[in-house]
C-alpha cells in the first residue's frame, strides 16, 4: 500500500525535515500515542497541518506508554499505519523514548502543536519541551480542541467489543522475532535439562456431585457425590508439566505420613518423576477437596498444617535439595504458603543461582494462605497473578506498571511476569540487569524508565475448563525455557501457551510436549491474525 511508504524511521525522517526547510517549507510536527483514532484526533491534525506545508507525527512506541493496564490497545505498527492513511499527513515515525524531546531534538520542525490542554503547563515534560522548541528558534502553538474524545475512555467502554487481541499477538511476535522455527528450537533446547523444582505437595480432589435441592432443615443445598477424581498439585504438577514438556524433572518437597502421601510417592512414581521426599509424622500431607456440580464449584475443603518445618526437616530436605542443585540447569521454587518454602532455603537458593549463573524462579501463591512474592529476592523471575502482586505491596489502585517497578526495586530480581487471569499477562526486564539498592530511593517514574520490556501478552486461551492450574503451567514453561537459554519474550510467549493449553481441561493435567507443537502449528499456520488461538 503507498501509504506505508510514509512510516520510516527516525533518521531517515530527519533527512526529509532539512530537505523540506532547505525548499522554504514550515514542518509541523505532532507527537503522541493515537491509541484508537477518533474525531478529536482528525481535528488535530488537521488544524496542525493547516499551520504549515508539510505535517509529520511521531507515535511513542509500545513500550513507553504508560497509560495504564492494557495500553497501548492498538500495536505501534498499526497506530503508525493508521496515521499513515490520513491524507493531512505526510510522514510518520515511531518514538522510543520517554519523552517527546528526543525526537524534538533530532528532527526540530518549525512548530510544534499539542492539545489545549496542554497550553498552561509550564513544567514537567511539557515544560521541557516547550523550552527545547523556543530555544532553537521554533514555535509551540495548541489546536482549538473543539471536538474532545477520549481514546482512555473508548477503551474502557468498549474493549471487550474491540478485537484487536489477536493482532496485539501478531505484533507482540514480530517486535521480538519470535517464529514457529524458533519456538520449536527453544523445545528442542530444554530436552533433558534438569530443573529442580522446590515446593509444597498438595493433593487436588475434584468431588462430582449431583444437586437434589435445599435442605428443609437449613438454608443449606444438599448434593449427592457421584464421582471423584484426584489429582497431584502444587508443586508436584509443576515437576508433571516440567518433564511432561521435555524436561528433567527432579521434585524436592514434604510429605505426611498418611494416605495421601502414599498417593503422591505412587503418582510421582506412575509420572516417572524423580523425587527426594521428607517425611514429617507432625504435619498431614496438604489436601483440597473442591465439590463440584454442572461443573460449578459449591465448596472447597482445605486440610493442611501451614507453621514452618520442624528444624530436623528442614535441615533434611535442604541437604538434599542442595545435592541436586548442584547439577541442575534452572530451579523452579513453588510456594503455596504451607510452610516448606523457609526464609532460609529461599535465600540459599537464590544465591546457588548466583553462584551457578543458572535461573531460579518462583511463585508465591496466596490465595487462600499467607504470602509474599517480595519475599523472593535476587532470583532470575517471578511470576506472581495481579492479586499476589498487589497483596504484597498492599496496594489496591496503583496501574501494573507501577506494581512491577515497585517489585523489581524492592526485589533486585532480573525479571518479572505479572499473570491478568483471562486478560493474559505483563511481563518486565529491566534494560542493565537487576536494579541495585539505589533504584530504592529514585521516584517511581524514574524507575520505570529503566526499564526494557514492560509488555502485554494477551491471554491464548480460547476454552476454558478451569483456569486453577494455568500458572502452574507456564511457570514450568518458563523454567524449562530458561533452562534452555530463552529470551524471556520468548519465554513468555511459550508460557501462555502452556496456560491456555492447561485452561482446556478439569483438573491438574500435565501438558504434553506434543501440544504445544500443536498449538504453535495453528497459531503459525497462516498469516491471518484469526490463526492466532
Amino acid at each position: 500500500m503507498s501509504y506505508q511508504r510514509k512510516i520510516v524511521a527516525p533518521t531517515q525522517l530527519q533527512d526529509i525535515v532539512r530537505q523540506a526547510q532547505a525548499d522554504g517549507k514550515i514542518v509541523v510536527q505532532c507527537h503522541g500515542c493515537f491509541d484508537i483514532l477518533h474525531p478529536g484526533h482528525l481535528r488535530y491534525l488537521t488544524w496542525a497541518k493547516e499551520r504549515g506545508d508539510l505535517l509529520i507525527v511521531s507515535v511513542s512506541a509500545d513500550r513507553v506508554v504508560h497509560k495504564g493496564q492494557f495500553r497501548p490497545y492498538v500495536p505501534q505498527d498499526l497506530r503508525a499505519e493508521n496515521l499513515a492513511a490520513l491524507e493531512v499527513v505526510g510522514y510518520v515515525t515511531i518514538d522510543d523514548h520517554d519523552s517527546a524531546g528526543w525526537i524534538l531534538e533530532l528532527l526540530k520542525p518549525d512548530i510544534y502543536v499539542k492539545g489545549k490542554e496542554f497550553e498552561n503547563v509550564f513544567n514537567g515534560r511539557m515544560g521541557s519541551e516547550r523550552q527545547l522548541v523556543e530555544s532553537y528558534g521554533g514555535k509551540v502553538l495548541f489546536s482549538s480542541g473543539d471536538v474532545v474524545y477520549s481514546s482512555t475512555r473508548i477503551i474502557e467502554d468498549y474493549r471487550d467489543k474491540l478485537a484487536y487481541a489477536d493482532d496485539q499477538v501478531v505484533a507482540f511476535r514480530q517486535r521480538h522475532g519470535i517464529t514457529n522455527k524458533r519456538l520449536q528450537g527453544v523445545l528442542d533446547s530444554f530436552r533433558g535439562k534438569k530443573v529442580l523444582v522446590v515446593g509444597d505437595t498438595i493433593v487436588d480432589r475434584y468431588v462430582h456431585c449431583d444437586r437434589l435441592g435445599m435442605s428443609a432443615d437449613a438454608p443449606v443445598l444438599v448434593v449427592r457425590p457421584l464421582e471423584t477424581e484426584m489429582f497431584l498439585g502444587g508443586a508436584g504438577i509443576v515437576a508433571q508439566h516440567s518433564n511432561a514438556l521435555g524436561a528433567r524433572a527432579v521434585f524436592c518437597s514434604v510429605l505426611g505420613n498418611d494416605a495421601d502421601g502414599e498417593y503422591a510417592q505412587k503418582e510421582l512414581q506412575r509420572r516417572q518423576i524423580e523425587a527426594e521426599l521428607v517425611t514429617d509424622t507432625a504435619r498431614p500431607t496438604t489436601g483440597k477437596t473442591r465439590y463440584l456440580s454442572d461443573g460449578r464449584k459449591l465448596l472447597n475443603v482445605n486440610t493442611f498444617r501451614d507453621h514452618n518445618l520442624d528444624l530436623p526437616i528442614a535441615s533434611e530436605l535442604q541437604e538434599r535439595i542442595a545435592r541436586h542443585a548442584a547439577e541442575a540447569d534452572a530451579i523452579c521454587i513453588c510456594d503455596f504458603g504451607y510452610g516448606v518454602i523457609t526464609s532460609s532455603l529461599l535465600t540459599e537458593l537464590a544465591t546457588i543461582g548466583m553462584e551457578r549463573k543458572i535461573p531460579v524462579l518462583g511463585d508465591v501463591q496466596c490465595s487462600s494462605q499467607l504470602g509474599n512474592v517480595t519475599r523472593m529476592k535476587g532470583i532470575t523471575l517471578a511470576t506472581p497473578s495481579e492479586r499476589e502482586a498487589r497483596v504484597a505491596l498492599c496496594d489496591r489502585e496503583s496501574g501494573i506498571n507501577d506494581l512491577a517497578a515497585m517489585i523489581l526495586a524492592q526485589t533486585g530480581n532480573r525479571a518479572l511476569i505479572i499473570t491478568l487471569a483471562e486478560r493474559g499477562l505483563m511481563f518486565f526486564e529491566p534494560a542493565d540487569g537487576p536494579f541495585g539498592e539505589e533504584c530504592k530511593l529514585l521516584p517511581l517514574h524514574e524507575i520505570k524508565k529503566r526499564l526494557r520490556y514492560a509488555e502485554y501478552l494477551p491471554s491464548l486461551a480460547t476454552m476454558v475448563a478451569d483456569s486453577m492450574g494455568a500458572g502452574d503451567a507456564m511457570l514450568a514453561m518458563v523454567s524449562c525455557c530458561l533452562a534452555g537459554g530463552a529470551s524471556v519474550p520468548e519465554s513468555a510467549y511459550l508460557g501462555n501457551c502452556a496456560a491456555a493449553l492447561e485452561c482446556r481441561r478439569m483438573g491438574n493435567v500435565p501438558v504434553r510436549r506434543e501440544e504445544v507443537i500443536e498449538i504453535l502449528n495453528a497459531q503459525f499456520g497462516s498469516a491471518a491474525p484469526s490463526a492466532v488461538l
